[in-house]
Parts: structure tokens; sequence; C-alpha cells
């Protein structure tokens, strides 16, 4: 190993050993609390780091050019509250399903899921980095359904091992972004099983399609997938309720099977619906458009 290998190496062990000592500092604390501080990092600190801020506020001049500005900094208060409890949840995912009465699920697609399950089919479902995405997980779970994750490897090996571990405590599969774990999300699906893939993040080269009203780079991964074993393709999205700890997933009816660009472009127009409703709850982070 190079030096320059050895100290990037150290760097991310000491970055998540960072958030590993936050993480039980936390657990000392009752889970309402847990959350506020959460709420209070992301909006104090999180939401004043200049490269995030700008990126938040150069997609909400595209997306939201009318908001006056007391509007925008309610919105830009709001995004930093829940990414913060989204951040301090990932750290006690255990803690967050342990108790089902915070996960309630709703839809034409739930009905969908369930009849594909009996059936024996898989499903896919597709939704965004929103609410608190695992809700669809958690919520499906509580119906008898397990939903496995689909996941981008993170550049920090000790932080991906703590996020995959999170994501294994809703469903033992999760598959990584890639070659072999496309192989083997491919094998789960035709064994019956049901996957979530997130696809509102610009996958460069991909199919222009509209999203929140702007062409954006679009993943079919979803679609082919669905075409491709005849499984039902369904959006689903998860608000968090007012309380700030509970949440209400949302699973639209299944998408008409057509063709991949149409399918995704349907995809993109309900999660863009969605997000348009509560738009503090959508990770404007993201650098969606070109």
């Amino acid at each position: 190993m190079t030096i320059q290998r050895r100290l990037t190496d150290i760097g991310h062990y000491l970055s998540n050993a960072v958030l590993r000592v936050l993480g039980k500092a936390l657990r000392l604390l009752p889970y309402s609390r847990r959350l506020r501080v959460g709420s209070w990092i992301g909006r104090a600190v999180l939401m004043r780091v200049p490269a995030a801020r700008k990126r938040v506020h150069r997609n909400l001049d595209m997306v939201m050019p009318q908001l006056t500005k007391a509007d925008r900094d309610r919105l830009i208060t709001g995004i930093g509250d829940n990414f913060g409890r989204v951040l301090v949840e990932e750290m006690m995912m255990a803690d967050v399903v342990s108790d089902p009465t915070r996960f309630r699920a709703s839809g034409d697609g739930l009905e969908a899921l369930v009849t594909a399950q009996e059936q024996g089919r898989g499903a896919i479902i597709a939704s965004a980095h929103y609410g608190n995405w695992e809700g669809a997980r958690a919520s499906a779970l509580a119906q008898g359904v397990e939903i496995a994750g689909v996941y981008r490897t993170h550049n920090n090996p000790y932080y991906n091992a703590d996020f995959v571990a999170a994501l294994r405590t809703l469903s033992p599969n999760a598959f990584s972004k890639g070659r072999q774990g496309t192989r083997d999300l491919i094998k789960h699906l035709r064994g019956g099983g049901v996957a979530e893939i997130l696809v509102d993040q610009k996958q460069t080269g991909a199919p222009l399609i509209d999203f929140l009203g702007h062409p954006a780079e679009t993943t079919l991964t979803a679609a082919k997938l669905a075409l491709s074993m005849n499984i039902p393709l369904i959006p689903v999205i998860t608000f968090r309720a007012a309380d700030g700890e509970t949440f209400d997933s949302v699973f639209a009816a299944p998408i008409p099977p057509s063709d991949e660009h149409t399918m995704m472009a349907a995809v993109n127009d309900q999660l863009s619906v969605w997000i348009r409703e509560r738009p503090e709850q959508w990770f404007w982070f993201h650098r969606r458009w070109r």
C-alpha cells in the first residue's frame, strides 16, 4: 500500500469512527431527543456547508424559481431538518424499525405487491431519496413482504460496511450496483423476491427524461427488469409525518407495461408530484441535472 493510499485509509477510518462515537452518544438519549439532535445538526451545521448549500440553491432556482426569500428560507430549514433526522436514523436503524407502529402503508400498489408475492412473482419498487425511503421497506415488512435494498458502494469502506449492515436490518438481501450485484439482483427477482431501486439520482449517459419539469439523465434499469421478467413496477414514496418520527408510505398503482422510456417517464412524473407535495423532504443536494 502506498503512503497516499495508507493516509486515505486512515482518513476513512477516522471519519467513520467519529460517526460511530456520535451514534453511541446519541443512543444514551431517548429516541425522540436523538432525532431532535439530528434535526439541529441538519439545520445548523449541514445546511451551512457552502458546497451543499450552493447545490440546494442551484436546484431550487431551477425547479422553484417563484419562491419568495421567506418561503425559500423555510424550505431550506425543512430540508436540513429531514436530512439530519435521516442521518441519525441510519445510525440506529434497528431501533427505528423495532416499533412497527412507526410505519403506515396505503395505496393500490400495496395490494398489487401482496398479490404478486402470493403468486410467487417478484416486483420492483421505484422510489426516491425522500422522507426516509427505508420506510417503504419497513411498512411492507409489516404486511409480510420483504424488500431487498439496492445501493451504491461508498468510497469509505468502513462507512460502507456500517451502511450495508443498516440496510440488512430489514432484509438480509442488499445488492450493490455493479456487475456482480446486478447478477445477484436478477437471481433474487427471478426467485420471486422484491427489491427497491432509488431512481432519482443522475446516471451519466442515461436517457434524458423529465423530472420535476426538467430533462434529467434517468436510469432505465427498473423498467428493464420489470419488462424482462414480467413483474410489476410500483412507484413508492415515504412521507415523514408531522411528528418527525413516523412515516406514511404510499404505493401507487403499478406502471402499465409498455417500453422502458415510457415507463420511467411515468415513474418520474409520479415521483415529481409527490416531491412537489412536500418538497422539504427530498434530498436537494443531488447533482440531478446537467
